[in-house]
């Protein structure tokens, strides 16, 4: 069920115990969205955590909090836009009471879900705090300046709105670190980055005469440059750089044997479309799923289902 701002607000107030579920391959919107409100319940008292399924962003060290241990009662999703993306188990995931998402393919699978179609679930959740009656604190506001500028590309993306950049000057005024975010997030990249995205860039293959461009990262590059996975964020926008290229696929092999598939497009093709085709979702133009198929197998499967995209 879908609810809004001020309803959201006050189950976080009558909850307590509570923990924030970011999804699998945690990126900035998830973990910021979860940092700024594991702040703001800090203040009124209440015991929170953070979850993730997969290990802390090392881009994102700047937001590392201790993570109190106690039996949770309450659990709250945060950016999450399908069950699948808890990355438990089907029969092991935790049932969520409320879910602050921004995701228009979310299907509503938490008991109750605040669902705007804004950039960021970092815009949400900055919204649900403030119903809350607080004001972010400083460590908050850079939490959520960080949610805003990672899914947006640094406001560089389409979906980057007036209400995303006035949020994010009030985040500013706030005391947001936002140079600690520039260079964390978009200027500092290793060694080892560097040399996995060359390589990737190289072997660049291209279908429907060169509307679609896929790379891939595959377990040997990850193991020989000895990069933490985290490091890859933001490389999924590099294939729709290219010229005439209008979906761009980033496919990512896992050590559990699943690929990773990260997707962005122009305006000429809704990837969220074909992202449900295989369990995930998101935007028309960045979205996202994973396949347990070997990488040439899912490398077909998903270069058929954009060709269809296309018409």
């Amino acid at each position: 069920m879908r609810i809004d701002c001020k309803t959201a607000a006050a189950r976080l107030l009558a909850m307590d115990d509570i923990t924030l579920l970011c999804h699998r391959d945690p990126d900035g919107d998830t973990y910021g969205s979860a940092s700024a409100l594991f702040d703001a319940l800090l203040s009124l008292g209440k015991r929170v955590n953070i979850r993730c399924p997969d290990p802390f962003p090392a881009n994102l060290s700047y937001l590392r909090r201790e993570m109190p241990s106690f039996e949770t009662r309450h659990y709250v999703a945060v950016d999450i836009a399908a069950p699948s993306m808890l990355g438990d188990p089907k029969e092991t995931r935790p049932s969520v009471e409320l879910n602050i998402d921004h995701h228009p393919t979310n299907p509503l699978f938490a008991q109750e879900t605040f669902l705007c179609d804004y950039a960021a679930a970092g815009e949400a959740v900055f919204e649900v705090i403030r119903a809350m009656g607080l004001t972010p604190s400083r460590f908050a506001a850079t939490a959520l300046f960080t949610a805003l500028s990672s899914d947006t590309g640094g406001f560089r993306y389409a979906n980057t709105t007036t209400q995303t950049l006035r949020y994010a000057a009030d985040l500013m005024e706030l005391g947001a670190d936002t140079e600690t975010i520039r260079v964390q997030l978009f200027e500092s990249k290793s060694r080892g980055r560097i040399a996995v995205e060359a390589e990737a860039l190289s072997h660049v293959h291209y279908y429907a005469g060169g509307r679609i461009a896929v790379i891939s990262v595959t377990l040997d590059m990850v193991q020989r440059t000895g990069i933490d996975e985290s490091e890859l964020e933001g490389l999924a926008s590099k294939p729709l750089t290219i010229q005439g290229v209008d979906i761009g696929v980033t496919l990512k092999e896992r050590e559990d044997g699943s690929i990773r598939v990260s997707m962005r497009s122009n305006d000429r093709a809704d990837v969220s479309a074909v992202c449900r085709k295989f369990e995930g979702g998101g935007h028309v133009r960045a979205a996202g799923c994973r396949i347990r198929r070997p990488l040439a197998e899912a490398e077909a499967l998903l270069a058929e289902a954009c060709v269809e995209a296309l018409g």
